[in-house]
């Protein structure tokens, strides 16, 4: 996310006029990342189980089947991508003067999908085995060469350059964790570099589908929103995307406690210590909800300084800066819901946090998003209190269920 801060505040000090291009190019793209991440989850969960029953070289054939799995998720939307064109765009009413650029962004953008879920299947891998400095380092590090990038190339290229920077620093990024990896000093008793047979594909997938289509719902939600602003016009989704990128930046800090959540709950989960994972669990949730209220509070108390940081148009800045309390109440429920799934997960429960996210971000938060953004013409406000309503949702009915699930006599 730290790249996608870089890029659009690159573009929304350089060359303005063309954030909703890049705004609407990343939409299709966001799904994609997205989902891939959440196919992915059953790297991280069944590395973390093997390293808890005292079997680590399944964790590096897990990994390596992870490998597998992004190259070909990767290549399949890739291929979307290419095919569909502008259609992605017009099909949901946006104008071709705003689809036809946002396609070519989307199309240099989806090359850097593929790249980015082998850094997330190794970083996964990385945090099972709680060796995640590795993988901070690379994404810093590519952090700083998707700057550079973007600065050379954004001025020349407007939107495209910066996608461009995008598809390299994550080159990069990957296939250096991946070399650091294969040859990592232990390596042979994690079996990195054996050929694999435990887990199987299948297992891997049992974990990953859930989550897969969870992370679609939620996230092709969040794009749909981002096609929905497209409607009300340039300025709007222009705006949109910036508060969507300062909601998905804090949103990387729950992914990161989810994360050790999953780790730690599943390992309690391996080694047959049910009381330890509902601690890890609980846990997890309350470190989520201090980051969250220490963030909601900073961006409020910062709104004007983030809006002008993010784009040169004075005015768009200003619009941002007004709406920015209600993207600060957003953090908390919306950061909540994700640790708490990823707690529920690592317990082995895949398909109820599916069909929370499906009901709350596919069902109730479009629904919403119609009517409160284009019926009652509340524009981008509209969309964000859609937003809050599906996120306080999705949250209270998950904590209720974590809440169940750890009451039950073991």
């Amino acid at each position: 996310m730290g790249m996608g801060v870089v890029d659009v505040m690159v573009v929304g000090q350089l060359v303005p006029d063309q954030l909703p291009y890049q705004a609407l190019g990343w939409a299709p793209i966001g799904v994609l990342m997205v989902t891939g991440i959440g196919l992915l989850t059953g790297v991280q969960v069944l590395a973390a189980r093997a390293m808890g029953e005292g079997v680590p070289e399944r964790a590096g054939g897990a990994w390596r089947r992870g490998l597998v799995v992004s190259g070909l998720a990767g290549a399949l939307g890739v291929a979307c991508v290419w095919l569909l064109g502008a259609r992605i765009f017009t099909a949901f009413g946006i104008v071709p003067e705003l689809a036809v650029p946002a396609s070519r962004v989307a199309k240099v953008l989806v090359l850097s999908v593929p790249l980015h879920l082998f850094y997330v299947t190794t970083a996964f891998f990385l945090e099972s085995i709680q060796r995640p400095l590795a993988s901070t380092v690379a994404m810093w590090a590519a952090n700083a060469a998707n700057l550079a990038l973007n600065l050379a190339l954004v001025p020349k290229f407007g939107a495209v350059g910066s996608a461009w920077s995008t598809v390299g620093a994550r080159f990069c990024m990957s296939f250096g964790l991946m070399v650091w990896v294969w040859f990592l000093r232990d390596g042979e008793r994690f079996g990195v570099r054996r050929r694999a047979t435990e887990p199987s594909f299948r297992a891997l997938l049992v974990v990953g589908a859930a989550a897969a289509l969870s992370h679609a719902a939620e996230s092709g939600a969040f794009s749909g929103m981002t096609l929905l602003a497209g409607r009300l016009g340039a300025d709007a989704v222009a705006g949109y995307q910036i508060l969507l990128n300062v909601l998905a930046v804090v949103f990387m800090v729950s992914l990161g406690v989810a994360s050790a959540t999953t780790v730690l709950t599943s390992q309690a989960v391996g080694s047959g210590a049910p009381s330890d994972a509902t601690r890890a669990s609980f846990t997890g949730l309350a470190v989520n909800a201090l980051f969250m209220l220490v963030a909601g509070s900073l961006a409020f108390a910062f709104s004007q300084l983030i809006g002008r940081a993010y784009t040169a148009n004075l005015s768009l800045a200003a619009s941002v800066s007004s709406v920015m309390w209600l993207a600060a109440i957003i953090m908390l429920p919306d950061g909540g819901q994700v640790v708490v799934a990823a707690a529920l997960r690592a317990r082995g429960d895949n398909w109820f946090p599916t069909a929370s996210h499906l009901t709350a971000y596919a069902v109730v938060m479009p629904a919403l998003a119609i009517w409160l953004a284009e019926l009652c013409k509340l524009g981008v406000t509209g969309l964000l209190l859609a937003i809050l309503w599906a996120s306080v949702l999705s949250c209270g009915v998950l904590c209720w269920r974590l809440w169940r699930f750890s009451t039950k006599p073991s």
